[in-house]
């Protein structure tokens, strides 16, 4: 099953409408939906009717079903559609959704990116660019490279959105395809995993977080992580990126930053079963707390997935840390890590053989939060 995340421009509407139908709506805010929602729907209504006529073709009708046709869509896929904060972004989101429900019986959704439009520099990378990366990560989220074949898609849209996916793509070892300028040509990006020393980030600081947002002076910089101005640009020049004075996390940095680093105070909880395995064993506390702190960090759950358990009687991720005998089957939704199970290997074998281990089973047997190592 494939999940396939596809920014969404306005070929859509520029394709099969007159000019003068849509062009004062363009860029307009989301905000404005209410004021104009009877003509929207008319124009959406006639988007649709055109989709659905006996000589539609999705090669010609967009961007966007251009390039889902030649990756080819099936039934059962899912399609996530990210649109511009604007109009025409949500009004060609949402005929999308339905052409590819209707058209290739996948599931499809459309989510609209925050501060993403092309009239305000500022708004787009203090606003959308964070907002991009956390709908991506939210996705991915639900749908894990893991247990899906996940693949990026930026033909439509925005072109300043292409490196930031492209980035998030070669991050998370996801596929990137497009149809390449004017041809019809699918080019493809394949998965390669970069690997990234994040210590340059860390010692950053509180900085860092600064930086994910705006420009700062360099003497201001200097002074707030206490080092001197030769020794950042020496020392920081591949995550640091200097404009007149001025300094800023590079493209790269900013989602790695995004993607891990503000993250690494995510909430764990612990399920009841877990709680009371820990009461009855006092021994495996000394064990698994350090491991729970751990979990805390997205880049090592990532480092220890052990996902090949994964069945039609497991769907829990599992976490193993090592050539060591201690199991955990979580579940990640937002800032929460939630831990279901803890095992030693013994039993975690005879439970992957024989048992089973679904998320449903442990939806309700969550109560209390815990943060860092405080498991009392």
């Amino acid at each position: 099953m494939k999940v396939i995340i596809s920014t969404v421009g306005v070929s859509l509407i520029r394709n099969n409408l007159s000019s003068d139908k849509f062009s004062d709506l363009f860029g307009r805010p989301v905000s404005e939906w209410e004021e104009h929602q009877a003509r929207l729907d008319t124009i959406g209504k006639e988007l649709i009717t055109i989709s659905r006529s006996s000589d539609f073709d999705p090669i010609r009708f967009s961007a966007e079903t251009n390039s889902l046709s030649r990756i080819e869509v099936n039934k059962r896929d899912i399609l996530v559609f990210l649109t511009s904060d604007t109009l025409d972004g949500v009004l060609c989101g949402k005929v999308l959704t339905e052409i590819g429900k209707r058209l290739w019986g996948a599931e499809a959704e459309y989510r609209v990116v925050k501060g993403l439009q092309v009239k305000d520099a500022e708004l787009f990378r203090k606003v959308a660019v964070d907002h991009l990366v956390d709908t991506v990560m939210s996705v991915l989220d639900r749908y894990p490279v893991s247990s899906y074949k996940v693949i990026l898609n930026p033909t439509g849209g925005y072109k300043a959105v292409v490196p930031y996916l492209t980035l998030l793509g070669l991050i998370e070892g996801i596929p990137v395809k497009y149809i390449y300028e004017q041809s019809n040509t699918l080019i493809e990006l394949p998965a390669a995993p970069l690997s990234f020393n994040l210590e340059k980030l860390r010692e950053l600081g509180p900085a860092a977080a600064v930086l994910s947002k705006d420009y700062v002076a360099e003497d201001e910089l200097s002074e707030m992580i206490g080092i001197s101005k030769y020794r950042l640009r020496k020392e920081f020049a591949d995550v640091l990126v200097w404009e007149e004075g001025l300094v800023t996390l590079t493209a790269f940095a900013r989602i790695l930053y995004l993607r891990y680093i503000h993250q690494e105070g995510q909430l764990v909880k612990l399920s009841k079963p877990v709680r009371k395995k820990l009461k009855k064993n006092p021994s495996w506390e000394n064990k698994f707390a350090p491991l729970f702190e751990k979990m805390r960090d997205p880049l090592y759950r990532k480092a220890h997935l052990h996902n090949e358990v994964q069945s039609d009687r497991v769907d829990l991720d599992c976490l193993k840390p090592g050539d060591v005998n201690e199991r955990i089957f979580f579940f990640v939704e937002g800032e929460t890590v939630y831990i279901c199970d803890i095992f030693m290997h013994d039993e975690y074998e005879k439970v992957v053989n024989e048992g089973t281990l679904l998320k449903r089973m442990y939806l309700d047997q969550f109560d209390v939060p815990i943060r860092k190592t405080s498991f009392d």
